[in-house]
């Protein structure tokens, strides 16, 4: 067996701190060997047989780690790592590792593992986070994994002049924001704000290498057998639908391209159902905070038209179009007759220059001397809103200084300063506004880097979006989220996962477990809205028929044009999942297609069984109609978020 060499897979991901890359050497042999200690191996680490990768969750700690500015020491405290991998690095570099846990099982089967392979100075202690472990202190560095919603100063006081202490500060529905604290001297700190998304996902990808091949007219068999026929989206067998997403509080709707009518129809008859029927209170789509602000503020009759209008940059037809505009109607209808109000929220990242001006704005309101501070901070990255990848490029070529430090300053003076702004829904959607152009400056730097690295900013930025406004709704909270397929499937059964990348779907599995249902769509032909390169203008194009072999072409060859196909394992036959475990391609198309490069631009592998909850069939579907000068809607009211301008 070869040797897997880590360092250099932390340096090529950044990791400079020589103390803790050499921590990473000489590792014990069971961390390599997955049979050897499998509950430990399966809760902390995966590495890959073959050795050539190591999972997110240790590289996110050690970018913690390196951003302490981790050095040798004597005494280090630790909690909310939940990581025996980590706690075995920690041991090579401190004396002491003192760990502070609230599950007493965990405590004791860890200690077990670490016995086992020989470790013995680490101890666990119970007792909450925030309060540390002043009975052991002085401590060279102390971590706290946790969300505190501020530094306890009784915690500072644990750690040695000199030392460092990194804790991630935020409120219940905020993202949170990293403040590392060092101590200068007896009564002196000095604090440094970091923006930093630490999800660290724990479940192992879904085997994409089938040993038992089946035959397709065996899948497709089973697939007709299983099916619920329906004719168009309104005849959806909705009530059987409802019944299976039971108690979820969260219900992933895909769609399988950016410009297709049905996919819009059907998912918007599905969450009419949810929020009527089940209390679903508020819907999320993979749209721009900012622009989706205005249509949750218009429907619910609080809107005053802004001095940009929503859904104007490419590619307009996602969101403005016919079939949404019926959906944002109908809300706005349906929030004049009920108490409740239901909300319509962005989640997406782009539309930092309209999430500038609205922090601006609402801060001349309320705090004209914050506002200033808000123009100089947020002018370091101005002149480049109108194409930010090009800030992004001359960053990272060292032409230009990053502004990130800036807009999360910005961000953290909005968290101190919650109280004098108060805790209203307007500071709430300010505060989300600041969060999209702290988030979104990091992630038009990360375009360079690659594709995965770039990916996961963005999704983990929507995620944390979802579990903000989760939270921000109250316990009893209940959401749809509209986004394409890609986003909504569990990554983690799909190819995505192999190329270093996770999604919302995948992570709202981990945080929310059975009560996260998604749901994916495909078909076979038809039309679709899209354009040909980023930027171009949009087309009603012809959708190829689906590859043979494809999870498509499986469901069209059952000869029922529409259907819904629940994949859980209690509500269909066992057959199905088994002859559906058999990994297949799959299509995705965004608002870029390409049709001669399909097989290359618009198909991956996914196990469907694995990656949905349900899988709804189209087999024949047209194009959205969107909205335009050219194609106006009659009788739309000027003041009115979906009203024209020239385009």
């Amino acid at each position: 067996m070869k040797k897997y060499d880590i360092e250099t897979h932390l340096r090529e991901k950044g990791i400079t701190n020589d103390v803790l890359l050499n921590a990473f050497k000489d590792l014990p042999e069971e961390f390599y060997l997955s049979e050897m200690i499998q509950p430990y191996f399966y809760e902390d680490v995966r590495i890959e047989k073959s050795l050539d990768k190591l999972e997110p969750r240790v590289f996110f700690i050690a970018r913690m780690l390196e951003q302490m500015g981790i050095k040798k020491g004597e005494k280090m405290l630790i909690a909310g790592v939940d990581s025996i991998f980590v706690l075995v690095i920690l041991s090579k570099i401190y004396k002491e590792v003192y760990s502070i846990e609230t599950n007493e099982t965990y405590a004791k089967w860890s200690q077990d593992v670490l016995k086992n392979i020989g470790v013995s100075n680490i101890e666990f202690e119970m007792g909450k986070p925030e309060l540390g472990l002043s009975k052991k202190a002085p401590f060279d560095a102390i971590l706290i994994a946790s969300e505190l919603e501020e530094i306890p100063e009784d915690l500072k006081k644990q750690l040695k002049v000199g030392g460092n202490m990194l804790i991630p500060i935020g409120l219940d529905w905020s993202h949170s924001i990293l403040e590392l604290t060092e101590r200068l001297s007896s009564t002196e700190y000095k604090n440094e704000n970091i923006r930093e998304s630490y999800f660290i996902p724990r479940s192992k990808q879904i085997p994409l290498i089938s040993k038992i091949e089946f035959l397709d007219e065996e899948i497709t068999d089973e697939i007709g057998m299983n099916a619920k026929p329906f004719t168009t989206p309104l005849d959806y067998p909705m009530d059987q639908l409802l019944k299976r997403i039971g108690n979820a509080k969260v219900v992933l709707i895909g769609e399988a391209s950016h410009g297709t009518s049905e996919f819009y129809t059907t998912r918007q008859e599905i969450t009419k159902a949810l929020i009527e029927k089940c209390g679903f209170n508020f819907v999320c789509a993979e749209a721009d905070w900012s622009d989706a602000e205005q249509i949750n503020k218009y429907v619910k009759n609080d809107y005053k038209q802004q001095d940009w209008m929503p859904f104007v940059r490419f590619p307009q037809w996602m969101w403005k179009n016919e079939e949404v505009l019926e959906f944002v109607e109908w809300l706005k209808k349906h929030n004049n007759s009920n108490e409740n109000s239901i909300g319509f929220y962005g989640l997406d990242l782009y539309g930092m220059e309209n999430s500038i001006d609205l922090v601006i704005k609402y801060l001349e309101g309320i705090d004209p001397k914050l506002a200033m501070t808000a123009r100089e901070r947020y002018g370091c990255i101005t002149p480049y809103l109108t194409d930010p990848a090009i800030y992004g490029k001359l960053v990272l070529n060292n032409q230009l200084q990053s502004c990130e430090q800036e807009v999360v300053k910005m961000l953290f003076d909005l968290l101190k300063n919650r109280n004098k702004l108060n805790h209203s829904t307007e500071f709430f959607y300010t505060y989300q506004n600041a969060t999209v152009v702290a988030d979104a400056e990091r992630y038009y730097k990360s375009m360079y880097y690659g594709r995965s690295e770039s990916w996961n900013l963005r999704d983990l930025h929507m995620f944390y979006t979802l579990r903000s406004l989760m939270a921000f709704h109250g316990p009893n909270a209940k959401t749809i989220v509209w986004a394409h397929n890609s986003h909504v499937g569990n990554a983690l059964a799909t190819e995505m996962y192999g190329r270093g990348e996770i999604n919302i779907g995948h992570l709202c599995k981990e945080q929310y477990g059975n009560s996260c249902y998604s749901i994916g769509f495909g078909t076979h032909h038809g039309t679709l809205a899209a354009a040909e390169n980023w930027g171009s203008k949009m087309e009603v194009m012809k959708v190829n028929e689906s590859l043979q072999g494809s999870f498509e072409n499986l469901c069209h060859h059952t000869k029922i044009d529409n259907f819904t196909l629940p994949l859980r394992e209690q509500d269909n036959e066992n057959s199905l999942r088994t002859l559906l475990s058999s990994p297949k391609l799959e299509r995705a198309i965004g608002v870029i297609y390409r049709p001669k490069t399909e097989l290359v631009s618009h198909y991956f592998q996914a196990v469907l069984s694995s990656q949905f909850d349900e899988y709804i069939w189209i087999n024949k579907t047209k194009a959205v109609t969107p909205i335009t000068t050219t194609n106006p809607v009659p009788d739309l009211k000027n003041i009115h978020p979906f009203s024209l301008i020239d385009e």
